[in-house]
């Protein structure tokens, strides 16, 4: 009991010298504001009205230069971020392409020839890794949805999914455009808007 008493008392003097400090913060503040407008007001009436008129615009033309650096600072380091961050997700984003190109090459042989579930896994696992760091939070979500969804519907129904994540690889990268349910599809499948139904 007296250590807790003894720590509230502890807590409340540092609120208080807290409180204080910013009253005279605020305090230096309110007066500086007030002698710089006292300064600008004699500087004003007693300066000419050219030198006045030189002064703003010069002002204006360096806040106008610091304004542009400031801003054409923040798109460069954008443009940095969006690159590094590019660059980062081509290694599993191709990952992904190359183990879709793997499976419906798979589906083709014969069953000596396909590729066993262990390798299956180990393809999975070195996407999911790289994923799991770089991938954007739509790839993500997709992936989890398809991962989730391969265990209860229908093949059809995933492949559609599978379709969903490569049109979002797509869109991280650049390709702003969506095609069209099936497009990409037609690459592995043929007669893809028969199986899927396309309409």
């Amino acid at each position: 009991e007296p250590y807790r008493r003894q720590r509230q008392m502890c807590i409340r003097d540092r609120l208080i010298a807290i409180s204080s400090l910013l009253f005279l913060f605020l305090s230096l503040i309110g007066k500086g504001l007030n002698q710089g407008a006292i300064f600008l007001k004699h500087f004003v009436s007693t300066t000419d009205k050219g030198i006045i008129v030189a002064m703003i615009t010069g002002s204006v033309s360096i806040i106008g230069v610091v304004i542009s650096s400031i801003i054409a600072k923040i798109i460069e380091y954008r443009y940095n971020v969006k690159k590094y961050m590019y660059d980062k997700r081509e290694l599993p984003y191709e990952q992904f392409i190359n183990m879709i190109y793997t499976i419906m090459e798979d589906t083709k042989k014969s069953n000596s020839l396909k590729m066993s579930e262990s390798e299956m896994l180990k393809q999975v696992s070195e996407f999911s890794k790289g994923l799991t760091l770089w991938g954007s939070n739509r790839v993500v979500k997709k992936w989890l949805k398809y991962r989730k969804a391969s265990q209860t519907q229908p093949s059809t129904e995933n492949l559609i999914l599978l379709e969903d994540i490569i049109y979002e690889i797509r869109r991280d990268v650049g390709q702003r455009k969506r095609l069209k349910k099936g497009d990409m599809l037609s690459f592995f499948i043929n007669d893809i808007e028969t199986i899927i139904n396309i309409k």
